[in-house]
């Protein structure tokens, strides 16, 4: 049983998590750290054994815990996982886990000298849907993947409380939001490295906002190219994600997913609920728990999620000089080499 501390009490908390660890039995929540009253009562009312606290220093001194679950917008991420590592504590942690290369530096130093695990919350590769996929190219349905789109469509960012478009909470605009899940997507279902990547931002429809809310970017890979759309512009909300190869398509839209082959007869999967549905997942997220519980009980195991997420994070800063570049394609070195971006 690992005994672990829930840090920001937000929606993302309350909403995802929370209904996940209640039905965790390798896992018991104890403790929780949020600066408003409110968020304290609100997750003590959810899990009424929680011990609440304003702030992490206050938690560290009075509990006994394995892990923190860092829920915090993303200017909160690096403070939170840096003290977890002084305490030699294992750390679960909301997407983005930092937007700056020193940021990322430094958390690398921090869990080398604490030897503990730092596991990002990648929750969509989790999805019913994005499962099946992986299953139908792991299996050749389609022979090897030559091209890949990702459309992400959105009204607006999730959430009410504005922080995704302020710059110095959020680090930037979709691309560290959606851009996130679409990058380790794309390296979950090609299993390959990215060789390189060329990106677009704008700013359509929050005109005033420091971020930007519509970006492209396209992306090779050893056998296959792919692009990335994404948007806080659109008339609707709607995910996305087609895949071709010398054999058909898939097409995942939404709840349903279609195999189309020459020859055959087409193939359909619907789901009971759709990608764009809701902004949360608390099944998505407890379906990540298994991989949590193994990179915590079996050392050897550890880094892959660490890995992935640098990785992410290199994209995504690569994306963002592409676009002051005029979407000059740039390579993607290694994801750890992260001191020339």
């Amino acid at each position: 049983m690992y005994k672990g501390a829930i840090v920001g009490c937000g929606a993302v908390a309350c909403q995802a998590h929370v209904p996940a660890w209640r039905t965790a039995s390798a896992f018991r929540i104890v403790a929780a750290v949020d600066p408003i009253p409110a968020r304290r009562t609100h997750i003590q009312a959810l899990l009424p054994e929680v011990r609440c606290y304003a702030d992490l220093e206050t938690l560290m001194a009075h509990e006994d815990v394995d892990f923190l679950d860092v829920c915090t917008p993303p200017a909160l991420h690096e403070a939170g996982i840096i003290q977890a590592c002084a305490h030699g504590l294992h750390v679960l942690c909301e997407k983005p886990l930092t937007f700056t290369a020193p940021a990322m530096q430094r958390i690398m130093a921090a869990v080398a000298a604490a030897n503990v695990l730092v596991f990002a919350v990648h929750n969509w590769k989790y999805a019913p849907m994005f499962q099946a996929l992986k299953r139908l190219l792991s299996e050749g349905v389609i022979g090897t993947p030559s091209a890949v789109e990702f459309t992400t469509l959105r009204t607006q960012p999730a959430g009410t409380t504005g922080w995704r478009l302020d710059p110095q909470m959020a680090g930037g605009g979709i691309l560290l939001d959606h851009g996130w899940h679409a990058f380790y997507l794309l390296l979950f279902l090609l299993d390959a490295p990215p060789q390189t990547i060329a990106a677009t931002i704008e700013r359509r429809l929050f005109l005033a906002a420091e971020v930007e809310d519509t970006v492209t970017c396209d992306l090779t890979f050893p056998q296959t190219q792919a692009r990335i759309y994404l948007t806080w512009a659109a008339s609707q909300r709607r995910n996305l994600v087609v895949v071709r190869g010398e054999r058909g398509e898939i097409c995942l839209d939404d709840a349903r997913l279609v195999v189309r082959q020459p020859h055959h007869a087409v193939r359909e999967i619907v789901f009971p609920e759709a990608l764009s549905a809701g902004s949360t997942h608390p099944d998505w997220f407890a379906a990540m728990l298994p991989d949590f519980h193994a990179e915590l009980a079996n050392q050897a195991q550890r880094g892959h999620s660490f890995h992935e997420a640098a990785t992410c994070l290199r994209l995504t800063l690569l994306a963002y000089r592409s676009a002051a570049q005029d979407a000059q394609p740039l390579a993607c070195t290694p994801a750890l080499d992260l001191a020339v971006v």
